[in-house]
């Protein structure tokens, strides 16, 4: 759980007092309180979201989930780019006659696993042309759609399938600091394809073999404090990791943890 700030000198401060001083004065460091106050916003974790399954950082997602850890504005950015993209959709009307269901909410049991739910957030369906289509940002837009991505987009495709929309196509729509494209194509064993025709979209057991895999790997987290290995993690992302000082502390194989353990005051 975010616990605090990092700020520009190195210090520790709670979220209680760096929003406090941020709305005396408008900023701290420089960053203006509404920046801050999403930049500070933490998400209580009850069970496996589809992003989190999706993700490619089950390790960093457990330790997130456990210990209570500060956060620099910087590496918390791509985040509020994300944030911002989807509050601007959700205000969005789209013209008449043009039906949407965008920002939605769904949650299902996996199909043959009682004891195991997925959740997940639409961020647009088109009905009428049985198009799902995500929303990303980005530093620079790839080509083809990555495979975290496409995991993701098979979660929310699987989603809808299964509350009974069809859907026909898929797409992510990526954007960069100056430019948007929608991709649709991504890599289907060594050549290029319609993302909708790689197994993930057309093998619905093998697709629920891979979400329960990734499921009770989080949940064993969550509930049992299991911390996963470094190999449930894509070590590139250890740059700007906010609980790397954590990771470093728990055995590269996976351990159980105690929480309050992990101090991150500790650690400065």
């Amino acid at each position: 759980m975010i616990k605090g700030l990092i700020r520009n000198d190195g210090t520790l401060v709670s979220t209680e007092d760096a929003l406090a001083e941020a709305l005396l004065h408008g900023h701290l460091d420089g960053y203006p309180y509404l920046l801050l106050v999403l930049a500070l916003r933490d998400y209580p974790v009850k069970a496996p979201t589809a992003s989190q399954v999706a993700g490619a950082t089950w390790r960093r997602t457990v330790l997130q989930a456990l210990i209570d850890y500060y956060v620099c504005v910087p590496n918390q950015y791509p985040l509020l780019r994300g944030s911002l993209v989807h509050s601007g959709f959700e205000a969005f009307r789209a013209p008449q006659g043009v039906r949407l269901i965008r920002e939605k909410r769904m949650r299902i049991q996996i199909p043959k696993f009682e004891d195991k739910a997925l959740s997940g957030q639409i961020d647009l369906y088109y009905p009428d042309h049985r198009r799902l289509e995500d929303y990303k940002s980005c530093n620079h837009i790839p080509n083809l759609i990555t495979p975290d991505h496409l995991f993701q987009l098979a979660v929310y495709y699987w989603l809808l399938v299964w509350h009974r929309f069809p859907v026909d196509s898929v797409a992510i729509n990526y954007i960069g600091w100056d430019d948007c494209r929608q991709v649709s194509r991504t890599l289907i064993g060594m050549d290029e394809g319609e993302a909708i025709g790689h197994w993930l979209f057309q093998d619905e057991q093998r697709f629920i073999e891979k979400v329960v895999e990734g499921w009770d790997v989080l949940q064993a987290g969550f509930q049992d404090h299991d911390v996963p290995s470094t190999q449930e993690c894509v070590l590139a992302y250890c740059r700007g990791c906010p609980v790397k000082w954590a990771c470093d502390n728990v055995d590269e194989w996976g351990e159980r943890i105690n929480p309050d353990e992990f101090k991150q005051e500790e650690y400065q």
